[in-house]
């Protein structure tokens, strides 16, 4: 039996999508879908689920089979018991204030007996590894716990094949061989579809790889044959497990921000004296470190629960006061979505341009740039163009300090590359980058720094991420990938 069974399918927006004349993925199988942003896996993935043309409206034609049945004839619903889903971005699919709540939403409209959830809920805790968050809330994790909370929750409804989007994007090193070696154990009893750009990260946990361009497959191989198409996956803008080479540049001379950060919650959750020179200081740590804590103290934007003590200081300028530091400091969370204001893209670079007062040229170039559509809303972007058109609104404010929290999540090598290089170039400013991603951390890095439960205990230069292993942000396979 097919776990996905595709004839002659044509999808349109405003414009053809996704063309697949032939494509039969059977029960059992794990597949790694990839291509560059824009390529149409997210297309692809959402009328397997239903979600195109049930909610999302477009024109589909031609025959989608899941597990045998017509997925036209079935419902979002009805898809989802055979399918299970997560999406790309967590957040968007929380929806219960507790993590044993969250995980036992789904079951409950099942209609499960309150002994089975209770079982598949200590199940795909352990599994998951979140056994030690289901009492806390979910507003209060990180995105790394997050995601892995959703995924348990996708788990506990045992359906018979998976669809995963990004499934580590916001995991650790650490975390994401944990999460892929125990998902490699569902491939006896189950079928899974993994989405991702970076192909070393999961390539030793599939069977087969499909590349989408343009909406079209132009690469469909089983795992063994992968090494011999390298260069043709890098020039699709895919990730390959092959050597990097730093970006060289001077190290910053000028002292941007000077800042001492003491947050507590109950206990101390961050307390870190932090300085930033004009230069990219990229930051490290396993889920739950106190990274995104560390960057929402230094932009004033803790949480009222949250106790913040310390000074925040940008060229010498006291901003102790929250309130003074939209001036000068930005910073870009991990949930983008509540940043956008404007109806379209475009509309969206003109208001931050005018707002501070930048120029207008800008707007042009980061469209380009960061391949975005002036016309589109922002709100039916994908996760990775969300994020790109929050980095440009970022790019143009013309601040003197840029906190970006994962700015890499759901972005292709090719968009990787453009905002490296992008944050290589700004003069005058101080950027710290938090990141999962020790390839671009090598790469586009000046200073290295990595957290440790609130507290800094590494800070030198990226070529010390050999030295990081024991803080579980790099593994050792991803250190030998490193250069000497």
């Amino acid at each position: 039996m097919s776990f996905v069974r595709v004839r002659d399918l044509q999808v349109k927006f405003d414009s053809p999508v996704l063309s697949i004349d032939k494509l039969d993925i059977e029960e059992g199988e794990s597949v790694l879908l990839t291509g560059r942003s824009g390529s149409g896996k997210s297309t692809f993935t959402s009328v397997i689920n239903g979600v195109v043309p049930k909610l999302i409206q477009g024109e589909v034609s031609g025959e989608v089979r899941v597990f045998s049945r017509d997925a036209s004839r079935l419902s979002v619903h009805e898809i989802s018991l055979l399918v299970g889903t997560l999406l790309q971005d967590p957040e968007s699919q929380i929806l219960n204030y507790y993590v044993r709540d969250e995980i036992a939403f789904p079951m409950k409209n099942l209609g499960l007996r309150r002994e089975e959830m209770i079982m598949r809920i200590n199940e795909v805790a352990k599994l998951c590894g979140v056994s030690h968050l289901l009492e806390r809330d979910t507003m209060s994790l990180s995105g790394g716990e997050k995601q892995r909370v959703v995924l348990a929750s996708v788990l506990s409804m045992r359906p018979k094949g998976f669809i995963l989007d990004e499934p580590t994007s916001s995991l650790d090193s650490l975390g994401t061989k944990e999460v892929l070696s125990e998902l490699s154990k569902l491939r006896e009893r189950t079928s899974l579809i993994i989405v991702e750009h970076k192909l070393s990260k999961v390539l030793d946990y599939v069977s087969r790889v499909i590349v989408l361009k343009e909406g079209k497959v132009t690469l469909d191989v089983p795992r063994e044959e992968v090494p011999k198409f390298y260069d043709k996956l890098n020039e699709l803008g895919i990730e390959t497990p092959t050597k990097i080479q730093r970006v060289r540049r001077r190290r910053g001379d000028n002292t941007i921000l000077e800042s001492y950060v003491h947050v507590k919650k109950e206990r101390t959750l961050v307390e870190a004296e932090l300085n930033l020179k004009d230069e990219v200081t990229v930051m490290m740590g396993v889920n739950g470190s106190g990274k995104s804590t560390l960057l929402r103290a230094l932009a004033g934007l803790l949480p009222n629960s949250f106790t913040f003590e310390g000074y925040v200081k940008v060229n010498g300028r006291d901003l102790t006061n929250p309130k003074e530091r939209g001036k000068y400091i930005a910073y870009l969370p991990q949930e983008v979505d509540l940043l956008f204001v404007s109806r379209t893209v475009e509309e969206e670079l003109n208001y931050v341009a005018k707002l501070r007062k930048a120029d207008a040229s800008l707007v042009r170039r980061y469209l380009e740039e960061f391949s975005l559509k002036g016309e589109k809303d922002p709100l039916l972007l994908s996760v990775g163009e969300k994020r790109r058109l929050a980095l440009a609104s970022v790019l143009i404010s013309g601040v003197k300090v840029l906190l970006l929290d994962e700015p890499t999540t759901g972005q292709d090598m090719y968009h990787k590359e453009i905002l490296g290089m992008d944050l290589l170039k700004l003069k005058g400013v101080a950027v710290l980058v938090v990141t999962h991603d020790p390839r671009f951390a090598y790469r586009f890095g000046d200073r290295l720094i990595v957290l440790d439960k609130g507290r800094i205990r590494l800070d030198g230069s990226p070529e010390d991420l050999r030295f990081a292993s024991k803080y579980g942000v790099v593994t050792e396979s991803e250190i030998e990938d490193e250069p000497n």
